[in-house]
């Protein structure tokens, strides 16, 4: 499977790289190009990590040194993110709320070798949605500014947050939903009793959970399925996957494939362990393997793996999702908030000048061409 805006040339490099070959440097591609793009795949502090224990002595220096700059620089970035994030998490602790952090954060401090190996540009916690407001209401005492003051729960189920300290921007997303896209996804898998699995992050503090390994590679399968539908796979979410998989016992392997099928996600996680696996090689309990051969045409949630495109996906999420709201009258306010966004959002979403009447009917003439193509 292809992997947006990654030249051949440069993922026949990184496949190599990565599943532990020896890789000369070609010389079909600038060196210019290939760091953006390993950059862009979130791949390059792991990239530099590769290079300093196999010869690469014939790689451009340039190339070299820009890695081991970028690598530094997420270094001590790091520092930074971690003293914020640690204050935030007691701060919600001695208000009540316990949040869960999700996606990068959570597998850099629990997963990577070192949490500045893995890149993000923002730290996602997951309340209770009772705990909503209550921590919305702390982050802004705490001088995080929010970036859409109004709420969407039809558009999105989560808020982002941020602030600028020393030569760097902290930022957060609060979600009091497990799927920002998808309410029937969410319904189910809270059903699952996320928060009461939950697991400790030591490396954190004493204030830091997340979801078990289990629930974190089921959500990470989901995750990716919203997004390649959209805009494509990414390989630092890929490689996130693979070391998900290969951190399951065979116990915890059987756990996952049952849960896959409660939630029939079954498809869509054969698919991202299928891809991360031909990309790291990754080593499967035995579970894992026999799932990739189950039969999962019927599933709900088989229709974000097929292909057509940023549109076709956008189409599917949206069927999806009005089939699951429970009354008409959810489903009118899902489609009006879908059609018409304050005007914040719409500025924000397609970042111009127009008057907003145009923007609107810009916003509705892509609706419209989305649903009825075929």
């Amino acid at each position: 499977m292809s992997i947006p805006n990654l030249r051949p040339e440069s993922v026949d490099l990184l496949r190599r790289m990565f599943s532990g070959q020896k890789t000369p440097w070609s010389a079909d591609i600038s060196a210019d190009i290939f760091f953006q793009e390993t950059a862009a795949q979130g791949m390059a502090p792991l990239l530099f990590r590769k290079i300093s224990k196999q010869d690469c002595s014939d790689w451009p220096p340039d190339l070299l040194a820009r890695l081991k700059e970028t690598a530094l620089r997420q270094a001590a970035a790091e520092l930074l993110l971690e003293a914020d994030l640690r204050a935030l998490l007691h701060a919600f602790a001695d208000a009540g709320i316990e949040p869960l952090l999700l996606k990068g954060t959570a597998l850099a401090y629990s997963l990577y070798p070192e949490p500045w190996l893995r890149p993000r540009c923002d730290t996602d916690l997951l309340v209770a949605e009772a705990e909503r407001e209550k921590a919305a209401a702390l982050l802004q005492g705490m001088g995080y500014e929010t970036l859409l003051e109004e709420n969407m729960d039809y558009v999105s189920a989560q808020k982002s947050y941020s602030k600028t300290g020393p030569g760097i921007r902290f930022s957060y997303d609060l979600h009091w939903q497990i799927s920002n896209t998808n309410r029937q996804f969410s319904r189910s898998f809270a059903d699952e009793h996320l928060f009461a699995a939950a697991v400790s992050v030591p490396s954190l503090g004493e204030h830091a959970r997340t979801l078990s390994k289990i629930d974190s590679l089921l959500y990470a399968c989901f995750h990716r399925a919203g997004h390649f539908s959209h805009s494509g796979d990414r390989l630092i979410w890929l490689h996130d996957i693979h070391l998900l998989c290969q951190s399951l016992t065979e116990a915890e392997a059987e756990t996952f494939c049952a849960k896959a099928r409660r939630l029939e996600i079954r498809a869509l996680c054969a698919d991202a362990i299928a891809v991360s696996k031909s990309w790291f090689s990754t080593k499967l309990p035995e579970q894992l393997a026999t799932l990739m051969e189950a039969k999962t045409n019927n599933e709900t949630f088989a229709a974000l793996l097929k292909p057509g495109g940023r549109q076709v996906g956008i189409k599917h999420h949206a069927l999806l999702e009005l089939r699951a709201l429970p009354t008409w009258r959810e489903r009118i306010r899902f489609l009006f908030q879908n059609a018409f966004p304050p005007p914040e959002f719409m500025r924000w979403r397609y970042s111009e000048t127009s008057p907003l009447p145009l923007l609107y009917l810009k916003r509705f003439a892509e609706a419209l061409y989305i649903f009825l193509k075929r």
